[in-house]
């Protein structure tokens, strides 16, 4: 079990969490870019944006630092992470360069996630407005949105770059329940712009989607065995 909440309620008062914000980007959607680091609020040198492709141009002051190596998402999040790790961040928003939010989003994130205890904030799915997820993992279903969720940095979770393309959410999501205290989902706004795009744009993307599906299922087979029986057996019951 976690610390009492009014412990991390008081410490959260007391004590000055540092949150910066990485983002992964191509590129692709300069304007949107731009606008998400306006309406983040945080000051530009809280900003990590990782370039994965030369020629990238943003915000002047933000942090730009560059992978141009093979595609792997994770592996941006990691950069993007630990960058913000070294120059002293408590807490890190991972957000794709199509998000527009409202500057109170990532600050009630980190603030949820902290009251709560929780590894990771990430928005809520409806009907769900503000809930704390550990366990019990079965039925699973997912409570990170890969596309924008914010990291205790100090946990020493990160993401599994054996999850090139996809799923490296979803096993983030299952260790920071089963191995740390849990995914806090908060009702906050902001809109995910061009879910799938780029996958959708790219044969080779679409192709290693299906060899992390494979990783996945060898992962986590048991749990997602006992999830399919779940369901069956709720649809029959429900009949």
């Amino acid at each position: 079990m976690g610390p009492p909440q009014e412990a991390l309620a008081f410490l959260y008062d007391r004590r000055r969490i540092v949150l910066f914000m990485t983002v992964p980007t191509a590129g692709s959607h300069p304007e949107l870019l731009n606008a998400l680091i306006r309406d983040c609020g945080l000051p530009l040198e809280n900003v990590i944006v990782v370039a994965t492709r030369p020629g990238v141009e943003t915000t002047p002051g933000v942090v730009i630092i560059e992978d141009f190596g093979s595609p792997n998402i994770q592996r941006w999040w990691n950069r993007g992470i630990e960058e913000a790790k070294t120059r002293g961040a408590s807490a890190v928003a991972v957000v794709n360069d199509d998000i527009r939010l409202v500057p109170s989003t990532l600050e009630t994130l980190k603030k949820r996630m902290w009251e709560t205890g929780a590894t990771i904030a990430s928005p809520s799915r409806p009907p769900t407005k503000d809930r704390l997820y550990r366990r019990p993992l079965v039925p699973y279903e997912p409570r990170i949105w890969g596309c924008l969720w914010v990291l205790n940095v100090s946990s020493g979770l990160r993401p599994d770059e054996r999850y090139v393309w996809w799923y490296g959410d979803s096993d983030l999501d299952i260790r920071a329940r089963r191995d740390h205290s849990g995914v806090v989902n908060v009702d906050v706004g902001y809109e995910h712009m061009y879910p799938g795009q780029g996958t959708a744009k790219s044969a080779e993307l679409q192709a290693q989607s299906d060899v992390d599906a494979e990783t996945f299922q060898h992962d986590y087979a048991r749990m997602l065995t006992l999830t399919r029986w779940y369901n069956r057996i709720t649809n029959v019951l429900h009949r």
